[in-house]
């Protein structure tokens, strides 16, 4: 099966939601770490720059790409663990809510 949806498989909304928390649940993870300083910003910035270099530029990415540029800019802009994970979420539920 392709992943780019020439296979004419288009990911349905139990999918996105699964991609979603698997995503939340790995920046969670990495977050903890980031705290904790077992995680340097700026190798792991360097990370995300290669995975993102290697990852398809489709539609079906686009999303991803945006998410993971918006949480990489925190990380050079500096914020502490606690902006770059409540800036994050808030991406991954589709924006900030009423405020």
């Amino acid at each position: 099966m392709s992943h780019d949806g020439s296979d004419g498989h288009t990911p349905g909304a139990a999918e996105f939601e699964f991609l979603k928390g698997h995503i939340a649940a790995t920046m969670t993870l990495i977050h903890g770490l980031i705290a904790q300083g077992a995680l340097d910003r700026h190798a792991l910035d360097a990370y995300f720059t290669d995975y993102l270099s290697q990852l398809p530029h489709t539609r079906q990415t686009l999303a991803l790409r945006l998410v993971i540029d918006q949480w990489r800019q925190g990380l050079r802009d500096g914020q502490d663990e606690a902006e770059l994970r409540r800036n994050f979420l808030e991406v991954i539920q589709g924006g900030r809510g009423p405020e």
